[in-house]
Protein backbone atom coordinates (compact mmCIF):
# COMPACT_ATOMS: atom_id res chain seq x y z
CA UNK A 1 0.00 0.00 0.00
CA UNK A 2 1.56 3.17 -1.29
CA UNK A 3 0.93 6.91 0.60
CA UNK A 4 -1.97 7.96 -1.57
CA UNK A 5 -3.86 5.33 0.01
CA UNK A 6 -2.97 7.26 3.86
CA UNK A 7 -3.31 10.83 4.98
CA UNK A 8 -0.72 12.98 5.85
CA UNK A 9 -0.55 16.56 7.19
CA UNK A 10 2.18 17.55 4.65
CA UNK A 11 3.05 20.87 4.66
CA UNK A 12 5.25 21.19 1.74
CA UNK A 13 4.62 19.52 -2.04
CA UNK A 14 5.56 20.37 -5.17
CA UNK A 15 5.94 17.70 -8.45
CA UNK A 16 9.46 17.83 -10.83
CA UNK A 17 12.04 15.86 -12.10
CA UNK A 18 15.10 18.08 -10.39
CA UNK A 19 14.30 20.84 -8.23
CA UNK A 20 10.79 21.25 -6.07
CA UNK A 21 9.90 24.29 -4.39
CA UNK A 22 7.96 24.28 -1.30
CA UNK A 23 6.27 26.56 1.06
CA UNK A 24 5.04 27.17 4.25
CA UNK A 25 1.15 26.28 5.04
CA UNK A 26 -0.41 23.06 5.64
CA UNK A 27 -1.31 21.91 2.56
CA UNK A 28 -3.11 17.94 1.24
CA UNK A 29 -0.67 17.83 -2.06
CA UNK A 30 -1.91 16.65 -5.28
CA UNK A 31 -0.37 14.11 -7.48
CA UNK A 32 -1.47 14.25 -11.40
CA UNK A 33 0.90 13.84 -14.37
CA UNK A 34 1.83 17.19 -14.80
CA UNK A 35 4.38 18.95 -13.13
CA UNK A 36 2.48 21.20 -10.69
CA UNK A 37 3.13 23.02 -7.24
CA UNK A 38 -0.01 23.09 -4.08
CA UNK A 39 0.42 26.19 -1.97
CA UNK A 40 -0.71 27.88 0.33
CA UNK A 41 -0.05 31.66 1.72
CA UNK A 42 2.73 33.06 1.52
CA UNK A 43 3.66 31.44 -1.59
CA UNK A 44 7.63 29.61 -2.38
CA UNK A 45 9.87 31.52 -3.91
CA UNK A 46 12.28 30.61 -6.49
CA UNK A 47 15.13 28.33 -5.57
CA UNK A 48 17.58 30.08 -2.80
CA UNK A 49 21.03 30.94 -4.20
CA UNK A 50 22.22 29.47 -1.50
CA UNK A 51 21.60 26.08 -3.40
CA UNK A 52 23.51 25.07 -6.12
CA UNK A 53 21.67 22.26 -8.29
CA UNK A 54 24.27 21.22 -10.73
CA UNK A 55 26.72 20.35 -7.62
CA UNK A 56 23.98 18.21 -6.53
CA UNK A 57 23.73 16.62 -9.78
CA UNK A 58 27.69 16.04 -10.04
CA UNK A 59 27.15 14.53 -6.44
CA UNK A 60 24.53 12.10 -7.63
CA UNK A 61 26.62 10.96 -10.39
CA UNK A 62 29.13 10.18 -8.14
CA UNK A 63 27.67 8.46 -5.38
CA UNK A 64 25.12 6.48 -8.66
CA UNK A 65 28.55 5.04 -9.84
CA UNK A 66 30.13 4.41 -6.11
CA UNK A 67 26.91 2.43 -5.40
CA UNK A 68 27.37 -0.76 -6.88
CA UNK A 69 31.04 -1.53 -5.36
CA UNK A 70 30.26 -0.71 -1.83
CA UNK A 71 29.41 -2.73 0.95
CA UNK A 72 25.50 -2.81 0.85
CA UNK A 73 25.64 -2.15 -3.10
CA UNK A 74 27.30 -5.48 -3.55
CA UNK A 75 24.95 -7.51 -1.11
CA UNK A 76 21.80 -5.13 -2.30
CA UNK A 77 20.05 -7.16 -5.07
CA UNK A 78 21.46 -10.59 -4.39
CA UNK A 79 22.29 -11.08 -0.61
CA UNK A 80 20.83 -10.51 2.37
CA UNK A 81 20.62 -6.90 3.71
CA UNK A 82 18.41 -6.43 6.73
CA UNK A 83 18.06 -2.91 8.74
CA UNK A 84 19.62 -3.48 12.21
CA UNK A 85 20.31 -6.32 14.44
CA UNK A 86 16.44 -5.99 16.06
CA UNK A 87 15.43 -7.91 13.40
CA UNK A 88 16.88 -10.53 14.12
CA UNK A 89 15.17 -11.08 17.49
CA UNK A 90 10.92 -11.63 16.64
CA UNK A 91 9.64 -10.66 20.10
CA UNK A 92 6.41 -12.40 21.42
CA UNK A 93 3.34 -10.88 19.86
CA UNK A 94 1.39 -9.95 22.84
CA UNK A 95 4.09 -8.55 25.02
CA UNK A 96 4.99 -9.96 27.76
CA UNK A 97 2.87 -10.39 31.05
CA UNK A 98 4.55 -8.20 33.41
CA UNK A 99 7.31 -5.41 33.16
CA UNK A 100 8.97 -7.48 35.31
CA UNK A 101 9.31 -9.91 32.61
CA UNK A 102 9.92 -7.29 30.19
CA UNK A 103 13.27 -5.92 31.67
CA UNK A 104 14.59 -9.73 32.65
CA UNK A 105 13.89 -10.26 28.93
CA UNK A 106 15.55 -7.30 27.73
CA UNK A 107 19.09 -7.64 30.18
CA UNK A 108 19.24 -11.43 28.57
CA UNK A 109 18.20 -13.00 32.55
CA UNK A 110 17.18 -16.00 30.80
CA UNK A 111 17.85 -19.88 31.86
CA UNK A 112 17.43 -22.62 29.94
CA UNK A 113 15.41 -25.26 31.86
CA UNK A 114 13.86 -27.53 28.80
CA UNK A 115 14.60 -30.62 27.12
CA UNK A 116 16.79 -30.64 24.37
CA UNK A 117 15.47 -29.29 20.86
CA UNK A 118 14.73 -32.41 18.64
CA UNK A 119 15.64 -31.91 14.84
CA UNK A 120 16.77 -28.04 13.46
CA UNK A 121 15.65 -25.38 11.28
CA UNK A 122 15.73 -25.66 7.26
CA UNK A 123 19.07 -23.75 5.97
CA UNK A 124 16.83 -21.79 3.50
CA UNK A 125 16.38 -18.76 2.97
CA UNK A 126 13.13 -18.42 1.40
CA UNK A 127 12.57 -15.39 -0.60
CA UNK A 128 9.12 -13.08 -1.58
CA UNK A 129 9.01 -14.87 -5.31
CA UNK A 130 9.27 -18.49 -3.81
CA UNK A 131 13.17 -18.96 -4.79
CA UNK A 132 14.99 -20.42 -1.95
CA UNK A 133 18.94 -19.57 -1.00
CA UNK A 134 20.89 -21.99 1.24
CA UNK A 135 22.68 -20.78 3.98
CA UNK A 136 24.33 -22.11 7.43
CA UNK A 137 22.26 -22.45 10.72
CA UNK A 138 23.36 -22.16 14.23
CA UNK A 139 22.69 -24.46 16.76
CA UNK A 140 19.78 -23.89 19.10
CA UNK A 141 22.70 -23.17 22.19
CA UNK A 142 24.23 -20.52 19.74
CA UNK A 143 21.34 -18.94 18.60
CA UNK A 144 20.05 -18.87 22.70
CA UNK A 145 23.47 -17.03 23.69
CA UNK A 146 22.25 -14.48 20.57
CA UNK A 147 18.97 -14.38 22.21
CA UNK A 148 20.56 -13.53 25.60
CA UNK A 149 23.29 -10.87 24.52
CA UNK A 150 20.67 -9.20 22.38
CA UNK A 151 21.15 -5.66 23.28
CA UNK A 152 18.32 -4.17 21.07
CA UNK A 153 15.32 -4.54 23.20
CA UNK A 154 15.72 -3.01 25.84
CA UNK A 155 18.28 -3.38 28.58
CA UNK A 156 17.56 -2.04 31.74
CA UNK A 157 21.67 -2.25 33.58
CA UNK A 158 20.20 -1.13 36.67
CA UNK A 159 17.00 -2.84 36.89
CA UNK A 160 17.66 -5.61 39.45
CA UNK A 161 15.50 -8.82 37.88
CA UNK A 162 14.49 -12.59 38.25
CA UNK A 163 15.64 -15.18 35.83
CA UNK A 164 13.24 -16.40 33.61
CA UNK A 165 12.91 -19.58 32.83
CA UNK A 166 12.83 -20.78 29.20
CA UNK A 167 11.19 -24.43 28.87
CA UNK A 168 11.54 -25.37 25.26
CA UNK A 169 13.18 -24.46 21.79
CA UNK A 170 11.61 -25.49 18.30
CA UNK A 171 12.93 -25.19 15.21
CA UNK A 172 11.52 -22.64 13.09
CA UNK A 173 11.42 -20.12 10.66
CA UNK A 174 10.83 -16.45 10.49
CA UNK A 175 9.65 -13.25 8.69
CA UNK A 176 12.19 -10.98 7.83
CA UNK A 177 12.18 -7.46 6.06
CA UNK A 178 15.64 -6.93 3.49
CA UNK A 179 16.38 -5.53 0.80
CA UNK A 180 14.99 -7.51 -1.61
CA UNK A 181 11.72 -7.61 -0.15
CA UNK A 182 9.91 -9.63 2.49
CA UNK A 183 11.55 -13.40 3.40
CA UNK A 184 11.36 -16.07 5.85
CA UNK A 185 14.78 -16.99 7.46
CA UNK A 186 15.77 -20.49 10.00
CA UNK A 187 14.96 -19.69 13.49
CA UNK A 188 14.79 -21.25 16.85
CA UNK A 189 11.43 -20.59 18.48
CA UNK A 190 11.75 -20.45 22.52
CA UNK A 191 9.26 -20.70 24.88
CA UNK A 192 9.52 -18.14 27.72
CA UNK A 193 8.15 -17.88 30.92
CA UNK A 194 6.70 -14.24 31.43
CA UNK A 195 6.39 -14.02 27.64
CA UNK A 196 3.27 -14.25 25.72
CA UNK A 197 4.08 -16.28 23.32
CA UNK A 198 7.22 -17.85 21.48
CA UNK A 199 10.47 -15.41 21.19
CA UNK A 200 11.83 -16.36 17.63
CA UNK A 201 15.74 -15.43 17.33
CA UNK A 202 17.53 -16.08 13.80
CA UNK A 203 19.89 -18.96 13.08
CA UNK A 204 21.56 -17.31 10.64
CA UNK A 205 25.36 -16.66 11.31
CA UNK A 206 27.38 -13.10 11.07
CA UNK A 207 28.75 -12.99 7.51
CA UNK A 208 25.69 -14.53 6.31
CA UNK A 209 23.56 -11.16 6.45
CA UNK A 210 24.66 -7.70 6.33
CA UNK A 211 23.32 -4.66 8.45
CA UNK A 212 22.61 -1.82 7.19
CA UNK A 213 22.72 0.78 10.05
CA UNK A 214 26.09 -0.65 10.71
CA UNK A 215 27.81 0.37 7.51
CA UNK A 216 29.52 4.06 8.05
CA UNK A 217 28.28 6.73 5.37
CA UNK A 218 30.79 7.63 2.83
CA UNK A 219 32.66 11.10 3.71
CA UNK A 220 30.99 13.56 1.50
CA UNK A 221 31.98 17.21 -0.03
CA UNK A 222 28.65 18.64 0.53
CA UNK A 223 30.08 22.54 0.59
CA UNK A 224 29.77 22.93 -3.18
CA UNK A 225 25.57 21.98 -2.81
CA UNK A 226 25.50 25.68 -0.82
CA UNK A 227 24.43 26.18 2.78
CA UNK A 228 20.74 25.66 1.85
CA UNK A 229 20.81 22.00 1.10
CA UNK A 230 19.90 19.05 3.52
CA UNK A 231 19.68 15.80 3.10
CA UNK A 232 16.79 13.04 3.25
CA UNK A 233 15.59 11.23 6.42
CA UNK A 234 13.04 9.07 4.89
CA UNK A 235 11.57 8.64 1.18
CA UNK A 236 9.05 5.78 -0.07
CA UNK A 237 6.37 6.19 -3.01
CA UNK A 238 3.21 8.10 -2.89
CA UNK A 239 1.10 6.82 -5.83
CA UNK A 240 0.13 4.08 -7.41
CA UNK A 241 2.24 4.66 -10.70
CA UNK A 242 5.28 4.33 -9.18
CA UNK A 243 6.70 7.77 -10.58
CA UNK A 244 5.80 10.25 -7.36
CA UNK A 245 8.23 9.69 -4.30
CA UNK A 246 7.34 11.31 -0.38
CA UNK A 247 11.03 13.00 0.52
CA UNK A 248 10.73 13.47 3.79
CA UNK A 249 13.87 16.13 4.84
CA UNK A 250 16.66 15.56 7.04
CA UNK A 251 15.99 19.00 8.79
CA UNK A 252 12.90 20.86 9.37
CA UNK A 253 11.74 24.42 7.94
CA UNK A 254 10.27 27.48 10.29
CA UNK A 255 7.53 28.24 9.54
CA UNK A 256 6.48 30.72 8.35
CA UNK A 257 9.34 32.37 6.78
CA UNK A 258 11.01 29.47 6.10
CA UNK A 259 10.77 27.74 2.04
CA UNK A 260 12.07 24.61 1.22
CA UNK A 261 11.91 21.88 -1.76
CA UNK A 262 12.80 18.65 -3.01
CA UNK A 263 15.95 17.28 -5.27
CA UNK A 264 15.77 14.06 -7.35
CA UNK A 265 18.38 12.77 -9.48
CA UNK A 266 18.00 9.63 -11.64
CA UNK A 267 21.16 8.10 -12.95
CA UNK A 268 20.87 4.64 -13.99
CA UNK A 269 19.32 1.94 -11.63
CA UNK A 270 20.05 4.57 -8.94
CA UNK A 271 17.62 7.36 -7.63
CA UNK A 272 19.10 10.56 -5.80
CA UNK A 273 17.17 12.35 -2.83
CA UNK A 274 17.89 15.70 -1.10
CA UNK A 275 16.18 18.68 -0.54
CA UNK A 276 16.99 22.55 0.46
CA UNK A 277 15.61 24.91 3.10
CA UNK A 278 15.90 28.54 3.24
CA UNK A 279 15.43 30.61 5.83
CA UNK A 280 15.40 34.31 4.83
CA UNK A 281 15.56 35.40 8.71
CA UNK A 282 18.79 33.55 9.51
CA UNK A 283 19.55 34.13 13.32
CA UNK A 284 15.80 35.14 13.99
CA UNK A 285 13.58 33.58 16.54
CA UNK A 286 11.43 30.46 14.81
CA UNK A 287 7.82 30.62 16.34
CA UNK A 288 7.21 26.90 15.09
CA UNK A 289 9.01 24.75 13.10
CA UNK A 290 6.71 22.98 10.20
CA UNK A 291 6.94 19.86 8.31
CA UNK A 292 9.60 19.27 5.82
CA UNK A 293 7.83 16.40 3.40
CA UNK A 294 8.21 17.05 -0.50
CA UNK A 295 6.83 15.35 -3.41
CA UNK A 296 9.33 14.43 -6.35
CA UNK A 297 8.36 13.23 -9.44
CA UNK A 298 10.78 10.57 -11.28
CA UNK A 299 10.84 10.18 -15.35
CA UNK A 300 9.69 6.66 -14.46
CA UNK A 301 8.85 4.32 -12.21
CA UNK A 302 10.42 3.46 -9.69
CA UNK A 303 10.38 -0.41 -9.42
CA UNK A 304 13.35 -2.42 -7.80
CA UNK A 305 15.75 0.59 -8.06
CA UNK A 306 17.59 1.94 -4.79
CA UNK A 307 16.98 5.13 -3.56
CA UNK A 308 20.05 7.05 -1.97
CA UNK A 309 19.84 9.98 0.40
CA UNK A 310 22.25 12.30 -1.59
CA UNK A 311 23.86 13.19 1.96
CA UNK A 312 25.40 9.76 2.72
CA UNK A 313 25.06 7.59 0.13
CA UNK A 314 23.22 5.32 1.59
CA UNK A 315 19.87 4.01 0.87
CA UNK A 316 17.01 5.61 2.65
CA UNK A 317 13.73 4.23 3.97
CA UNK A 318 14.14 1.59 1.12
CA UNK A 319 10.35 0.16 -0.33
CA UNK A 320 11.70 -3.51 -0.56
CA UNK A 321 12.07 -3.30 3.72
CA UNK A 322 7.82 -2.56 4.10
CA UNK A 323 7.44 -5.67 1.28
CA UNK A 324 5.32 -8.56 2.81
CA UNK A 325 7.57 -11.11 4.50
CA UNK A 326 7.09 -14.74 3.35
CA UNK A 327 6.23 -17.38 5.34
CA UNK A 328 8.49 -21.00 4.52
CA UNK A 329 5.84 -23.67 3.46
Amino acid sequence: MTHAKRRFMLLAACLGVTALAGCAGATQPAVGGQASAVASSPASGPLPKDMNVAAFHALARHEASEWPQSPLGKAWKTGLVIPGAVELTDGPVRGFSSDEAKEAFGNGNLVYTGPPPSGTPAGVITWADGSKTKVPVLSEAQVFSALKNNVEWGRCPGCKTTPLAVTGAQPASMPFPTSRGGASVPAWAFTIDGANGPVSQAAIPPGSYVLEDSVRPPAENLAPLGTAFVGTAEADLWDDDGRTLEVMLASRPCDPAGTWGGLVAEVGDVVVVGGWIHDPHPGAACPNLTGSQVLVRLAGPLGDRVILDAATGLPVAPAPFQGTPVTAK
